[in-house]
């Protein structure tokens, strides 16, 4: 017996070392390929560079990434060669004339600034980003059509077009009241790409630029893109593999975040595509708060100097300078709270506020409005 047992606990501990020994080899495995990946979100989640040291760089190392790479592009590959005659069938899309807009001076929002001189094209070309913080912008001439736009509207849709809806979480919260009422409303359609986690600092994570690129490229019908993105930002930005990350609010790190704004509006420009830019409110946390503001500053700067829109949504949840609270008051009277306990996102009444005043900066001449 005591054999017998003797065997049977030894082949018990062979079994599970070989057990343990495939975990092992499946866990090394998985992050050899998945190194990239890891090595993002390490990134996102710490703001530093993670290498693993001497080996990060090791050819060996190395060739797990770029044999997932060779994997998705030739996956990539195989659905594109599977849809060749849906793509041919599409008709050819006449891409419709450019919808005007009013520059307007969103200090104050409901006053109607008066129409700019009409320019057949753009006469500015946005700046190669520099070293230094750019000066101050001053908003230049875009067409003008005051026909269409009501008092205190920044943009005017008509039938058939479409809206883009850019950002990050706090995107996430508003796009589905924004949507609704569109379609409700006006038969106006959205197409919704917000993700949770995103902004511009870390396009390896997720690149909103190319992202906008390529949507506006695949959408003829898309004439105003809403943008509402910011706290996931504030952090030291990667350059480049081997190479230190830019300090937040350093003169480079400005520069490198302005160009990454300036890549989303010279895409609407070139697609004739309005835009609203929606800044980040206050955080309960001072120090996020503090970036939300600096960053609020750059995407009005960058807004103005591409003749589009900024609203901030401050006002919109009632707060004045620096202040953050939970609640704000409505016109009768009453406290609502409008801000979850993390202090950062909305509650479904905070959310619902913003829709509506982004909604309320939108004319849309000619269409009859359906519901509520």
């Amino acid at each position: 017996m005591q054999a017998s047992d003797s065997k049977q606990l030894f082949q018990v501990q062979v079994g599970a070392a070989r057990a343990l020994y495939a975990i092992v080899v499946t866990t090394a495995l998985l992050f050899w390929l998945n190194q990239d990946s890891i090595k993002l979100y390490c990134q996102q989640k710490y703001h530093q560079g993670c290498e693993i040291p001497l080996l990060g760089q090791a050819p060996a190392w190395r060739f797990g990434a770029q044999l997932t790479l060779a994997l998705e592009q030739q996956r990539d590959s195989l659905f594109e060669r599977l849809q060749p005659a849906a793509q041919l069938a599409q008709a050819p899309v006449v891409l419709p004339e450019p919808m005007p807009v009013l520059a307007v001076n969103l200090e104050t929002p409901a006053v109607l600034a008066k129409p700019l001189a009409a320019t057949p094209q753009p006469v500015h070309q946005a700046p190669a980003p520099q070293p230094q913080p750019a000066p101050a912008a001053v908003a230049q001439p875009v067409p003008a059509a005051p026909a269409l736009l009501q008092p205190g509207t920044v943009a005017a849709l008509a039938a058939g077009d479409e809206v883009f809806l850019v950002g990050d979480s706090l995107m996430q919260g508003v796009a589905p009241h924004l949507a609704n009422s569109l379609r409700k409303r006006y038969q106006i359609r959205t197409v919704n790409l917000s993700k949770q986690s995103t902004g511009l600092a870390y396009p390896g994570f997720f690149n909103w630029p190319k992202t906008v690129a390529e949507t506006l490229d695949h959408g003829p019908n898309i004439r105003l893109m809403v943008v509402f993105l910011g706290p996931n930002d504030p952090w030291d930005m990667p350059q480049g593999k081997g190479k230190p990350f830019l300090r937040f609010k350093s003169p480079e790190w400005e520069a490198a975040y302005r160009a990454r704004i300036d890549a989303i509006l010279e895409q609407a420009r070139t697609h004739d595509v309005q835009v609203l830019w929606v800044g980040p409110p206050n955080m309960e946390k001072a120090r996020l708060s503090s970036a939300m503001g600096y960053l609020s500053g750059l995407y009005q700067a960058q807004t103005a100097l591409y003749g589009q829109h900024y609203v901030s949504a401050n006002p919109i949840l009632g707060y004045t300078d620096d202040g953050f609270s939970y609640t704000t008051q409505t016109p009768q009277g009453k406290r609502v709270k409008v801000r979850v306990d993390d202090g950062i996102h909305f509650t479904i009444t905070g959310q619902k506020l913003i829709a509506e005043q982004v909604l309320s900066l939108i004319s849309f001449p000619g269409l009859t409005v359906t519901g509520h």
